[in-house]
C-alpha cells in the first residue's frame, strides 16, 4: 500500500469518526416529559419482569419480612393499584385507592392473577404517561422506585437473583 492511499484510508476513517460523533451529538436531549416517560416504563417493566418470573417460587409469594408488612404477592397489586391510580388520574377520574385495595381480598391469590391484573394496568397507564406527563408522577414513580426495592429485598432475602441482576445470555 502507497502512503498516499495509506493516508487516505486514515482520512476517510477519521471523517467517518467525526460524521458519527456529529449525528451523535445532532439528537436533542431528552425532554423532561420523555426522561419522565421513560423512568415509569423502566421500574415497570422491573417490577412486571419480577412478577412474571417463576425462578421466584409460587410458594414464596406469601412471604413477607416483617408480620406488619405486604407479601410479595400483596406487593406486586400495590404496584398495580398504584397504576390504576395514576391513570385515573390523568383521565380526572375520582380513585379510592382503599375501597380498591380491599377489593383485593377476594381475589385469586396466584401470580397468573397479579401478572393479568398488572399488564392492564400497564397497558392503560403508558400511553396517558406519554402524552400528559405531569409532575405529580415524579413522585409517584418515587413511589413506585420504593416497591421495587422492596421487591427487590425480598428476591434476595429468599435466595434468589432478581431479573435485572441476572447475567444476560
Amino acid at each position: 500500500m502507497s502512503r498516499l492511499s495509506y493516508a487516505l484510508s486514515i482520512a476517510l476513517l477519521a471523517s467517518a469518526s467525526v460524521a458519527a460523533t456529529m449525528l451523535e451529538q445532532a439528537k436533542p436531549a431528552p425532554t423532561y416529559e420523555s426522561a419522565l416517560s421513560r423512568s415509569w416504563e423502566d421500574v415497570h417493566n422491573r417490577v412486571l419482569a419480577m412478577a412474571k418470573d417463576t425462578v421466584f417460587p409460587d410458594s414464596k409469594l406469601g412471604w413477607k419480612p416483617h408480620p406488619d408488612s405486604r407479601t410479595v404477592l400483596e406487593e406486586l397489586r400495590h404496584v398495580t393499584i398504584g397504576l390504576e391510580m395514576t391513570t385515573a388520574e390523568a383521565k380526572g377520574e375520582k380513585f379510592d385507592f382503599d375501597a380498591r385495595e380491599k377489593a383485593d381480598a377476594g381475589k385469586p391469590k396466584t401470580r397468573a392473577s397479579v401478572v393479568a391484573e398488572m399488564e392492564a394496568a400497564i397497558a392503560a397507564s403508558y400511553p396517558l404517561v406519554k402524552s400528559k406527563p405531569r409532575p405529580q408522577l415524579l413522585g409517584w414513580l418515587e413511589h413506585q422506585g420504593e416497591h421495587y426495592g422492596k421487591l427487590v429485598t425480598a428476591y434476595r432475602v429468599n435466595g434468589v437473583v432478581p431479573p435485572v441482576s441476572r447475567p444476560k445470555k
